[in-house]
């Protein structure tokens, strides 16, 4: 628990501190009216499916125990899909993922996932929580080989109802990186917003690409 709470608020303060060029273009054209037309499918209905199924079950106790183990599942296979690993997994499900020495990036650039799912029975509420952060240097370019994004792109598949390529989550993903910092535009971005932050850090400038997920579930009647 000491070691998920102090790599939660290395991230956390981190954050705050924070064909030819015919068919080239045809290309490009091509794939943002792809992710357009999906986007726009997928935004009729942004309330996400998995969600509503998951609030239909937690009205008890053994259905707020299978909802922790199922997103726990998916979570981890979407991770071991990557090419990663989970490190300090825990009883309930929740575990902090640390990507350091995968990537062969300097060893003070923060990379970790945080996930967890606690209860608040005062409340009437179980909330998901997850957080991914991975730091890259200000000129580093993004590579879609980048086990850190792929789980980024699995996990967010796993939880919503996206008909997104792999490919196409990534170019989304990149234009935003380009940039320096912004949200992505990606469907569901209100309840899993993926973003790039830049920060000033030991006096040089850095991005970090963010994952987050806070969910409410009313578990007032379990």
């Amino acid at each position: 628990m000491k070691v998920k709470k102090s790599i939660l608020a290395m991230i956390l303060a981190t954050s705050l501190s924070v064909g030819l060029m015919v068919g080239c273009r045809h290309s490009e054209n091509s794939s943002k009216s792809s992710i357009e037309t999906k986007t726009q499918a997928t935004e009729e209905d942004e309330s996400i499916k998995l969600f509503e199924d998951y609030s239909k079950k937690i009205n008890t106790r053994e259905g707020v125990y299978e909802v922790k183990q199922d997103l726990s599942k998916k979570i981890s296979k979407a991770i071991i899909d990557s090419g990663l690993r989970v490190v300090h997994s825990n009883p309930d499900g929740s575990f902090v993922l640390s990507l350091g020495g995968f990537e062969n990036l300097p060893d003070q650039y923060i990379q970790s996932l945080y996930y967890s799912m606690f209860e608040d029975d005062k409340k009437g509420k179980a909330t998901l929580d997850i957080l991914w952060v991975k730091e890259y240097p200000e000129d580093m370019e993004l590579s879609e080989n980048d086990k850190y994004v792929k789980a980024i792109y699995n996990i967010f598949k796993s939880l919503t109802n996206t008909k997104l390529t792999e490919k196409e989550f990534f170019d989304a993903v990149k234009k935003t990186f380009n940039k320096k910092e912004g949200l992505v535009e990606l469907p569901y971005k209100d309840a899993i917003p993926i973003q790039v932050v830049q920060v000033n850090k030991s006096k040089k400038y850095i991005k970090t690409l963010q994952l987050r997920c806070n969910y409410d579930f009313d578990i007032s009647k379990s």
